[in-house]
């Protein structure tokens, strides 16, 4: 006699799928976080070559597949820039993958960037940012991060632990999209973010997270014998200025369908993300614009100041490519100052990278009558007041 199927009721399913939901409290580094976001994900490889502060990130990832937490492949490479290009020969063959690096590591894998970008082909790296040597220095800094700009990779920016999951969940979606097939890069800071523990939040079940990002699919790769590709061919002209403009196209699909997957993930998690963060702007007067956990930090400065009776406020991007200029503008036009916080400078440009850009935002508004600010703070972790 055949058994019966029962068809759960609609409670049922309700309940089963908010049980799938939960996320667990925990207490975490920023490099332990990406890492269960790596293995929630289950990437196909991790290409990767040790470099301090983000080699915990691998560390991580390596022990998970040992306890059997995940299968993906973990290929130590000869350096960073090997490391690169065992990633993009990954994707090339129709792999999700993953890498994480800082600094130099980020500079010697330079070289292999804009080849990932120019022919499309999506991954994560995470860089835990730090100052970029001579002389040596380990701490952090945002000298490394700045050196990606030009690179045609997104560059989604992590403040602390929790956006630090958060964000790595998100830049598989955002990369694998197919009006955007781009690269992300996933930035947080050297030590405050990668090592300093807060209280987070993660989904208990991965199928939830996988569930999410959906199942890798990539129109071409190099291992179809039926379907065979050249990838990165030689190019004259107009051959070439097309496919710079393709990126370009590639960059403004992401600014255009990035909120859409912030609202979808913050649907599922809770937590929602802007393209812009903006703490007590309501009727400022006087703006800080600044990156990452250096925000959170003066966060205690504004409420101090607001205390005294000072209308302040702080803007901080969580991309930075594509620049969310449109954003800004509208942050900044009420406006009458803001002070524009690089943690890098641009050595020869008078002001340091992210300066330049905002005033270019806001040049672009007739109307804006915002005096801008230029400091270079916090370099190698320098301590700064507020």
């Amino acid at each position: 006699m055949r058994a019966q199927t029962t068809i759960p009721t609609m409670e049922e399913q309700e309940e089963e799928r908010a049980i799938e939901l939960v996320q667990k409290v925990d207490f975490k580094k920023g490099n332990e976080m990406a890492a269960i976001a790596a293995r929630q994900i289950n990437y196909h490889l991790m290409g990767y070559f040790p470099i301090t502060p983000s080699t915990e990130i691998a560390e991580e990832v390596d022990e998970m597949y040992a306890d059997g937490e995940h299968q993906i492949r973990m290929v130590p490479a000869d350096g960073e820039h090997g490391a690169a290009g065992i990633c993009y020969g990954a994707t090339l063959g129709g792999g999700r993958v993953l890498n994480a690096t800082s600094a130099q590591g980020l500079l010697y894998a330079m070289e292999q960037l804009p080849v990932q970008s120019g022919t499309r082909f999506p991954m994560v790296l995470n860089v835990v940012t730090r100052s970029v040597s001579g002389p040596l220095d380990i701490r952090g800094d945002h000298s490394d991060i700045m050196m990606a700009l030009n690179t045609g990779w997104i560059i989604l920016l992590a403040r602390d632990p929790q956006v630090v999951y958060d964000m790595n969940i998100i830049a598989v979606r955002l990369g694998e999209h197919p009006e955007v097939r781009l690269p992300v890069i996933v930035a947080s800071d050297g030590f405050f973010t990668s090592h300093q523990k807060r209280r987070v939040r993660y989904f208990q079940e991965a199928r939830v997270v996988q569930e999410f990002v959906g199942l890798y699919w990539t129109p071409i790769h190099a291992l179809d014998p039926h379907k065979p590709v050249t990838i990165g061919p030689y190019m004259n002209d107009p051959d070439l200025i097309n496919n710079k403009y393709q990126l370009k196209q590639a960059m403004d699909a992401a600014e255009r369908v990035l909120p859409q997957i912030f609202q979808e993930y913050g649907d599922l998690s809770g937590r929602y993300y802007p393209l812009v963060e903006q703490y007590c702007m309501e009727d400022a007067e006087v703006a800080l614009f600044i990156l990452n956990s250096a925000a959170e930090t003066a966060k205690d400065a504004v409420d101090k100041l607001r205390a005294e009776g000072y209308k302040v406020g702080i803007i901080s991007p969580n991309v930075i490519r594509p620049f969310p200029a449109e954003e800004i503008r509208k942050a900044l036009e009420r406006v009458k100052a803001v002070l524009i916080a690089d943690r890098a400078d641009s050595y020869g440009a008078h002001v340091g990278n992210m300066a330049l850009e905002v005033k270019a935002a806001l040049k672009d508004d007739p109307q804006s009558r915002t005096l801008c600010l230029a400091r270079v703070y916090g370099l190698c972790v320098t301590d700064f007041y507020t």
